[in-house]
């Protein structure tokens, strides 16, 4: 099979009616020590990719005005149900991460966790570009790389030294960019960065795992 070009990555939204794992209805244990602080000075957040809505859910419960965007027309689905369930009121958009419906300056934090990889590297820089642009000066993002000492990188179909499109399961066809950390600090240009963590996964939920990602936390400068 030909290689694809890096222009031709397209990006390709979940089906999150056929993701089943708990993991995705909680908030993170990454977020938690961030929204606590945030909870105490912010009053509006954007979740960026927000699949069923957890950090979403859980930042609204903490008195946040949450808007939230996937581009899975089932995350807004299921967002929009379980406001209903959960007695919360988020309000759930679908589009692109790379061209933001809101206005220039809107929030005060955003939230990307184990998304904006899912494009090529240059579709990266126009996502951050974006949520940079809907921050207010000073909003901070927390947003989430995946690592090029990440095992998977090796597992799918290469489209550069950047990225591959997975193959199977329920990212079939989903693309995957990976970064080290010279290129994390080129990407976040206009954020000041406050805390960069490279975290490896030996065990998940009790199982073996393997995964690397960084984890960072920045400020619009």
């Amino acid at each position: 099979m030909a290689e694809r070009n890096e222009k031709e990555v397209l990006h390709k939204g979940w089906d999150w009616n056929s993701v089943s794992e708990d993991v995705w209805n909680d908030a993170s244990a990454e977020f938690l020590p961030v929204s606590v602080n945030w909870a105490k000075k912010y009053r509006s957040m954007l979740d960026v990719g927000a699949g069923k809505g957890r950090h979403s859910f859980y930042m609204n419960k903490m008195g946040l005005d949450v808007k939230a965007i996937d581009l899975s027309e089932s995350s807004v689905e299921i967002i929009n149900r379980k406001n209903v369930e959960l007695g919360c009121n988020v309000k759930a958009f679908q589009g692109d991460m790379t061209k933001l419906p809101f206005d220039s300056e809107e929030f005060d934090c955003a939230i990307c966790f184990h998304v904006i990889y899912h494009t090529s590297f240059e579709g990266i820089g126009k996502a951050l570009s974006e949520i940079r642009r809907v921050l207010k000066s000073g909003g901070e993002l927390f947003v989430t790389f995946n690592s090029k000492d990440n095992p998977s990188f090796k597992q799918g179909e290469a489209v550069n030294d950047y990225t591959i499109y997975k193959t199977s399961g329920v990212e079939k066809d989903i693309p995957h960019t990976y970064v080290d950390f010279e290129d994390v600090q080129a990407l976040m240009k206009g954020f000041k960065l406050i805390r960069v963590q490279r975290i490896k996964e030996f065990v998940r939920s009790g199982a073996p795992a393997s995964g690397s990602h960084f984890f960072v936390l920045a400020c619009k400068e």
